[in-house]
């Protein structure tokens, strides 16, 4: 597993021992980062490319316009700020300690009247889709990894591959 923070100049965060199965960080400490969806941001936490799984904090501002989108694997995840509702089914508000488990092919539209900043784990990516729910966009994991490198790392481009110590220690 990669964990993406580990690749951060965050001084908050550590390695714990000398397993590379472990690594925490403090996320506060995380710039947030423009995600696909104007009005959201997002801050990685981790990737595991073998998996196609990555988890991170999405913050959305309230009224930011969401597309309606599939999930291509199951997301879990808690909402930790705000609220939103889904909306086709606008009863139902999910608010700050909300579990949710949205299982792959999922297709739906998320609308947030307050903001929300939600941690959430994919299992596979997200697919943009218009009207006639054909596929307009695809984001993954390797598609938050350029963005989240390339925010903190300006200069880094998509043929780049660093490892941790030369992201700590640039030339």
């Amino acid at each position: 597993m990669t964990t993406l923070t580990s690749m951060t100049t965050s001084p908050s965060l550590t390695t714990l021992g000398a397993s590379p199965t472990l690594s925490s960080c403090h996320p506060q400490d995380l710039p947030w980062v423009p995600w696909a969806m104007p009005g959201a941001a997002f801050k990685l936490l981790s990737v595991e490319p073998s998996a196609q799984r990555f988890s991170l904090l999405i913050k959305v501002a309230a009224n930011a316009p969401a597309p309606r989108h599939r999930h291509v694997g199951a997301v879990e995840g808690m909402v930790l700020e705000g609220g939103f509702f889904y909306d086709d089914a606008p009863e139902t508000i999910y608010q700050a300690g909300t579990y949710l488990l949205e299982r792959a092919g999922a297709v739906h539209r998320p609308v947030s009247r307050t903001g929300a900043v939600m941690f959430l784990v994919f299992h596979g990516a997200i697919e943009g889709l218009n009207e006639a729910d054909e596929v307009i966009g695809k984001i993954d994991w390797r598609w938050h990894e350029k963005a989240w490198k390339s925010a903190l790392i300006p200069h880094i481009t998509e043929d780049t591959t660093l490892n941790r110590e030369e992201l700590l220690n640039p030339r």
